[in-house]
């Protein structure tokens, strides 16, 4: 009797969006590597070879004052202008501020760019996030809830870059360290599955920094500290997966074109 040799098909692999052959066919070298995404912050993209991964998920830290909200809507910007739609998600406060604080200081019509449909802002004014966010709203529903409007909103309006500007005090609101880090993988995970880069900006004023960041692919932290007669910022980068990047910590200027990293130390 014959003997049938079983020979099983090639295994096809989704990676990145591509599709890749194992068992016999060669392996697409492109899908190994992670696609960069320019910042748009001068200097930056200096510091972690070359920009952001696509599809990942890019957290900020630092307290009031360091510069968070502006390095997160120079990236958004940034985007726009290469053809990349944008989406900023507020839900702490009306996103009306932000655009008169960009536009006083930059020049950056972020009202234009939502008439033009190159940006979608969903804020606190938003009737659904608006329902949400009531003071009896347990903060782990909130939380839940909010992830499932994040991935509605993207579905929808399928931009590339999005700015989540800031959780933080509803994550400190979960009495659980187990449950808030269990909402924010959720979180990421969703993002990253959806196809965006997402920057987004914590607060340091409570304390649980370490939960939000570990499950992030890239953490930077912006500071402001006094030298000598001065107060200056600074940034440095905390990891970057899959990424090499510099341990220096750079000064970081903010002029009327924008925000930049210097090649300079803040210390003398």
């Amino acid at each position: 009797m014959e003997t049938k040799i079983f020979r099983p098909s090639p295994i096809k692999i989704i990676t990145l969006g591509r599709i890749r052959t194992l068992g016999g066919k060669k392996v697409d070298e492109s899908s190994k590597s992670y696609e960069k995404v320019p910042s748009g912050i001068p200097g930056f993209d200096d510091l972690v070879n070359g920009g952001f991964h696509r599809r990942t998920v890019n957290t900020v830290t630092g307290s009031s004052g360091t510069g968070k909200t502006v390095f997160a809507s120079q990236f958004i910007h940034e985007g726009i202008k290469n053809g990349e739609k944008g989406m900023i998600i507020m839900p702490s406060e009306s996103a009306e501020y932000l655009k008169r604080e960009l536009h006083s200081s930059f020049r950056w019509d972020f009202w234009k760019l939502e008439e033009e449909g190159k940006l979608v802002i969903v804020d606190v004014t938003d009737p659904v996030l608006r329902l949400q966010k009531s003071i009896e709203t347990d903060p782990v529903e909130f939380l839940i809830n909010f992830r499932k409007l994040v991935d509605k909103k993207v579905r929808e309006e399928k931009p590339q870059r999005v700015l989540i500007d800031d959780l933080m005090a509803f994550f400190t609101a979960v009495e659980s360290p187990f449950v808030m880090r269990s909402l924010a993988d959720d979180l990421f995970g969703d993002l990253r599955s959806l196809g965006v880069t997402a920057v987004i900006t914590i607060g340091e004023a409570f304390g649980m920094t370490q939960i939000m960041e570990y499950g992030a692919d890239s953490c930077t932290i912006l500071k402001r500290e006094r030298i000598g007669n001065n107060m200056v910022r600074s940034i440095y980068i905390m990891k970057m997966r899959g990424s090499r990047i510099s341990n220096s910590i750079r000064v970081l200027d903010i002029s009327d074109e924008g925000m930049a990293v210097s090649t300079l130390s803040p210390y003398p």
